[in-house]
């Protein structure tokens, strides 16, 4: 493997990382889950983690599946779509309000698993964790790179992203609530622009003379 690949591969792990966004996401972890003791939210976000992961290495295998034989749309439309999608995605994120804390609710033992279960499937792992934006990303670095390739980078990506959930309470006492929304600020930037270089890619790709890459035109006699 050369240092090329590594460098490409790297590029997309950190992007898969940051669209999930686990770091930004604490207040929200932690709000859902402030009734529970520290063992239940443990395990209630890595079983969101690991759901999360199933999902996105789904999307990963069978996403271009769907863009060739359902859609039938190239990768330059899908592209632009998923560059869109993470401007959208970035900037709603970007000016939302942090989350308010939920209230405890007293319910039997039963009703309670039933219930932590139900909240690490969704709303933490659909869409907290895997919202369009992560979706997107993950088909196309597919589509550039190879099923096997994405489904790696979603392995490596996902192993930091369960690692930090299974210490979300460690993690939000040290960065404090402000921390956590700050930095979660400046990776939703990042992402804004992930999406504006991937319309700019389509488009490029689309209309190769806006680039210079048109056909030469004849000199004036």
């Amino acid at each position: 493997m050369d240092w090329e690949t590594i460098r490409v591969f790297g590029g997309a792990v950190i992007s898969i990382f940051a669209i999930v966004n686990p770091v930004g996401g604490l207040p929200t972890y932690v709000g859902l889950t402030e009734d529970m003791e520290v063992h239940e939210r443990r395990k209630v976000l890595r079983m969101a983690g690991v759901t999360a992961l199933g999902i996105i290495v789904s999307m990963a295998l069978v996403g271009q599946v769907l863009l060739d034989k359902v859609f039938g749309i190239g990768i330059a439309e899908f592209s632009f779509g998923g560059g869109l999608v993470l401007v959208v995605v970035g900037i709603q994120s970007l000016t939302q309000a942090p989350p308010s804390r939920r209230e405890a609710h007293e319910i039997d033992p039963e009703a309670r698993r039933s219930q932590h279960m139900r909240l690490a499937i969704s709303p933490i792992a659909i869409p907290l964790l895997v919202g369009p934006g992560s979706i997107v990303n993950v088909m196309l670095i597919a589509g550039q790179h190879g099923r096997l390739f994405a489904v790696l980078a979603c392995l490596l990506a996902f192993g930091a992203v369960i690692f930090l959930l299974n210490y979300t309470h460690i993690a939000y006492r040290l960065m404090r609530r402000g921390g956590a929304i700050a930095v979660g600020r400046v990776m939703t930037i990042f992402i804004i622009a992930l999406g504006v270089k991937l319309c700019f890619s389509a488009m490029t790709a689309a209309f190769p003379a806006l680039v210079g890459g048109g056909p030469a035109t004849a000199p004036a006699p």
